[in-house]
């Protein structure tokens, strides 16, 4: 793949040298080679020993895929958006923030009697995944720019794709939401991986792109 012919060169170099839409190629191809291996990986086992939340989730996810890309992608937790805004997974090629990505467990955990959550927080919601690209607070890049493509990450602990790609779609229609907005399924093997267009409030469209791992 081309983004691998450079690895050579910086990380900024890399950037000039794509074209966007082929950058965002490159990484999904990247992602979907790598994410079958992740839940048997010493990243996935070791961080998951005591701990096994959504955060050791994706802190896992981050030191594995950027081991497996010898560093020409970085993975970084707890990235900055916009105003006190993070979004779980942040991808840096060099020092350009290109790719955003929100992780969610499925079904969603339960949380405190002071805090608890709603099943439906993959959607819409407080914290919901989907509804903070859709208000622009997630899916920016390094400058504060909106990024037309990002993702999320579905840890599955119960049920199969099948049934959350349902489920997720009944979500998008109690929301109100237009069916333009559904969930579609581009495979289901041992990784899921979907797609969806939202309407931002800019009147934009963001492209998501779902990767879903049983874990």
């Amino acid at each position: 793949m081309e983004a691998f012919n450079v690895c050579r060169m910086s990380g900024i170099e890399s950037f000039k040298q794509l074209e966007p839409n082929n950058l965002i190629e490159d990484l999904h191809s990247f992602l979907e080679s790598q994410l079958p291996a992740f839940p048997s990986s010493e990243e996935f086992v070791a961080n998951l020993t005591r701990k096994k939340n959504e955060n050791q989730h994706s802190s896992a996810f981050c030191l594995f895929l950027t081991h497996q890309s010898k560093s020409h992608y970085y993975f970084e937790r707890e990235t900055s958006q916009k105003g006190s805004s993070t979004i779980d997974i942040g991808v840096y090629l060099g020092s350009n923030l290109i790719y955003t990505i929100e992780a969610k467990i499925l079904p969603t955990p339960k949380g405190t009697k002071t805090n608890p959550r709603l099943e439906h927080e993959y959607v819409y919601g407080k914290g919901a995944g989907i509804q903070r690209f859709k208000d622009e607070n997630h899916g920016l890049d390094h400058e504060n720019n909106l990024l037309p493509e990002s993702g999320l990450i579905a840890y599955i602990r119960e049920q199969d794709f099948s049934h959350w790609h349902s489920k997720i779609n009944e979500w998008i229609s109690d929301a109100s939401w237009d069916a333009s907005e559904n969930l579609e399924v581009v495979y289901f093997k041992s990784v899921g991986r979907l797609k969806s267009k939202h309407e931002r409030k800019n009147k934009s469209r963001i492209s998501l792109h779902h990767f879903w791992i049983y874990v």
